[in-house]
């Protein structure tokens, strides 16, 4: 939530784009999957096109970026875990709320008590969630489906498939930041967008679809196959052609040889 304080709500929806190439990296640090060589390519497109986004951001806060990405990260590792807790223990999403609602209000509470309450002590900032008690009853409601609702599709599909709908979501919140809210994307932050939504596009394809991902696979190791082979009928060509132009010099220095060869053999006789 602090991110929203340095950065606008369009860009913080355009770097969550990155989210599902940082969840597959802690599922396989985790060894919950494997990532394939046509999902690590479109990883890589969507990292391409967050730097492309950053540097085009027009107010850009080191501070805001790092949070956001301190965010991404933590939200990959939970996850994942909660796709271990579901999945493989076998644990309902009741008993996963059971077992995880208590560490998480802990936590939350002492980093609260440490960061937030004496601040709102003394600027007198409490009194707004007295003068504001349906919007904070209503998002504390709406927090709870949507955690009900984030792991029952983590226990129906992966966490994976919960990101990746979470960034087509995304995509409609920043044309509501631009109409809405006024806020300026500049053409290098759009073009980086694009990109990371075509490697978003694209990731998602070859996870869903994991035979085209392996003829997309082949088809790239026969386009390099062919043309190292065309490479290797140049380079050989070029060996052979140099092979038949020095045959003829070998030749000549062969007859060459043969006058001198004849005249040592009429002195021997003539010794003789």
């Amino acid at each position: 939530n602090a991110v929203y304080l340095h950065l606008g709500v369009g860009f913080i929806q355009m770097l969550k784009a990155f989210t599902p190439a940082i969840v597959l990296v802690v599922m396989c640090v985790f060894g919950v999957r494997r990532p394939t060589r046509s999902a690590i390519a479109f990883v890589f497109v969507i990292l391409a096109g967050t730097v492309m986004e950053i540097h085009g951001e027009l107010v850009l806060s080191t501070m805001g970026v790092a949070l956001m990405l301190t965010s991404e990260i933590c939200e990959a590792v939970s996850l994942v875990l909660t796709q271990k807790l579901l999945q493989d223990c076998n644990l309902s999403v009741m008993e996963g709320m059971y077992l995880l609602s208590p560490p998480t209000v802990l936590s939350l509470g002492i980093i609260s008590l440490w960061l937030e309450v004496p601040q709102m002590a003394s600027s007198g900032d409490y009194v707004i969630i007295a003068q504001n008690p349906g919007d904070f009853l209503g998002a504390s409601a709406l927090g709870l489906v949507v955690n009900f609702t984030t792991m029952f599709l983590v226990q129906a599909t992966s966490s994976l498939f919960a990101k990746i709908l979470n960034t087509a979501r995304c995509i409609g919140v920043v044309v509501i930041g631009v109409l809405f809210y006024g806020e300026v994307v500049g053409l290098l932050e759009g073009v980086g967008y694009a990109i990371a939504l075509f490697g978003f596009a694209g990731y998602t394809f070859v996870q869903l679809f994991p035979e085209a991902g392996l003829r997309l696979e082949k088809a790239v190791d026969c386009c390099s196959g062919s043309s190292g082979a065309s490479l290797d009928e140049q380079t050989g060509g070029k060996a052979t052609m140099a092979a038949i132009l020095k045959k003829p010099e070998a030749d000549h220095g062969g007859k060459a040889n043969q006058p001198s060869e004849c005249f040592s053999t009429s002195e021997q006789r003539n010794a003789v």
